[in-house]
């Protein structure tokens, strides 16, 4: 299954394409009782996130990134997890967080999006670009495996632009005043990973703020 979500505003945050991993985190999550994108997604799903119209983003019609969901881990695990100790998202800022979700196979363009007019023909005019608030997930599986194949074929797994809005230093700052103490590690600057603590709840079957 694939989530398509709007990106309004791309600071390398939610999502954060850094290092060996991206992560979903602070965004697209559970509030008001609602269950978001995280809580849905499952191991071997897809998430989509196209630009917004905010000048943090990268404009209708284009894709920022798409990433596998290889692990969904519960956030405790997450803020455990000594893998991602450093990254910027790897901090409780008391929002309620239930699920971290965790891609080794992503592709991110960020500021260099590419054009959804740019997809195989007959990707085009199928409900793949969400406009507004929420998410959809109605593309039919034959067309997100045809997706997802060209992705594969066509660029290199990992980071190809930065963030379309990187955050500044006092931005950085700020988010690690907001993390809870004693709640966990703080905000750090993205940092290469460490050693891992692997958490997967489910095997791949076969396989805040930064949005809308």
């Amino acid at each position: 299954m694939l989530y398509s979500y709007v990106v309004d505003h791309d600071h390398g945050f939610a999502p954060n394409p850094f290092g060996k991993y991206c992560t979903l985190v602070h965004c697209k999550f559970a509030k008001g009782g609602k269950r978001n994108v995280v809580e849905k997604a499952n191991v071997g799903d897809w998430i989509m996130g196209t630009g917004g119209e905010s000048s943090d983003s990268a404009g209708n019609g284009r894709i920022i990134y798409l990433m596998r969901v290889d692990e969904k881990l519960l956030f405790d695990h997450y803020m455990r997890d000594t893998r991602f100790a450093g990254r910027l998202d790897h901090c409780d800022e008391g929002q309620g967080n239930e699920f971290a979700l965790v891609s080794q196979h992503y592709f991110y363009f960020g500021r260099n999006a590419i054009e959804i007019s740019d997809l195989p023909a007959r990707l085009k005019g199928t409900p793949l670009e969400k406009r507004g608030p929420g998410f959809r997930s109605d593309l039919p599986e034959a067309l997100v495996n045809e997706l997802v194949s060209w992705f594969d074929r066509k660029f290199e797994v990992g980071m190809h632009g930065d963030p379309c809005s990187p955050l500044s230093k006092d931005h950085i700052e700020a988010i690690r005043q907001r993390s809870v103490p004693g709640a966990g590690l703080l905000c750090e600057s993205p940092q290469p990973p460490k050693a891992a603590e692997h958490i997967v709840p489910r095997a791949i079957p076969g396989c805040g703020k930064g949005c809308a």
